[in-house]
């Protein structure tokens, strides 16, 4: 049997977001990110929108894996599922393509409408990966164009590389033993994931994600063009090293793409935002 009473929240933010009657979108980057919120998804049962299908560098998509974990807490696939491979996004950013991720964010933005869609939760842009940068202001858009067509919906954020455990406004899940065991468990079986899993645990120790923590994700700025996130350096490195040919950047790629979807409603930054990953 699993018992709600493992969360507490702590926000001023209306306590029906975490009644089960709420409708929860989830809008992230790749299949596998879903394991950050897993008892949320427990309790919530939400739609779940993946951008890619995790292929990455190999070509073997994991959406297999995130289907039968949907399945086991009863959540389902929303109306954007593994969009496109890994592959296909970072050559669409390299080519300043953002009709390829603005034809999803009309799709989710229709179906928030169309659903009634309360609330929803999206990857946050750590400066990381440039991907999860992406899919974060897609949300963003979507929730924006939503509102302008009259449904409003709370957004949410959850980080991916920062500490799991985090404060200030949100919603915190404090998982008990047995909500927690069960989340290790749903880790340990999602096998694409096994090193990226081990590395999060080292990095933070595993009783930190013992909570999990919805941010609230409020206005924010299009960080400035003089900002060089990690996934940048992290190229620059490896076209030094010969690895890479070229490096797909923030303010020549990234920055263009994220612009082209925020629209009219973007507010550019006068300076880049304190990003760190170490926060």
């Amino acid at each position: 049997m699993i018992h709600w009473r493992s969360f507490q929240l702590i926000m001023t933010a209306p306590a029906h977001l975490l009644d089960t009657r709420t409708y929860w979108l989830l809008i992230l980057a790749h299949p596998g990110h879903e394991l950050c919120a897993y008892h949320f998804l427990e309790r919530m049962k939400p739609t779940v929108a993946v951008l890619t299908d995790g292929s990455g560098s190999t070509g073997t998509s994991r959406l297999h894996e995130t289907s039968q974990l949907l399945a086991t807490v009863g959540a389902r696939p929303g109306p954007m599922f593994g969009a496109m491979p890994d592959r296909d996004a970072y050559a669409a950013l390299m080519a300043g393509e953002s009709d390829a991720f603005d034809a999803y964010v009309e799709l989710l933005a229709d179906y928030i409408v169309v659903h009634g869609v309360r609330a929803v939760l999206a990857d946050a842009a750590e400066g990381y990966n440039p991907v999860h940068d992406v899919c974060h202001w897609m949300a963003r858009a979507a929730v924006d164009r939503a509102a302008h067509r009259g449904c409003s919906a709370e957004l949410f954020e959850i980080d991916l590389i920062a500490r799991p455990d985090g404060q200030g406004d949100g919603l915190q899940l404090a998982l008990d033993d047995d909500a927690f065991a069960r989340k290790l468990r749903a880790v340990n079986a999602y096998q694409a994931l096994a090193g990226e899993a081990q590395a999060a645990f080292e990095r933070h120790g595993v009783d930190a994600f013992r909570t999990e923590f919805l941010r609230a994700a409020g206005d924010a700025s299009i960080p400035a063009a003089t900002w060089v996130p990690y996934f940048e350096e992290v190229g620059r490195s490896r076209v030094r090293s010969g690895l890479y040919t070229s490096v797909l950047t923030y303010s020549g790629h990234v920055r263009p793409v994220i612009e082209a979807l925020a629209g009219a409603d973007a507010t550019p930054a006068d300076e880049p935002a304190d990003r760190s990953l170490n926060q």
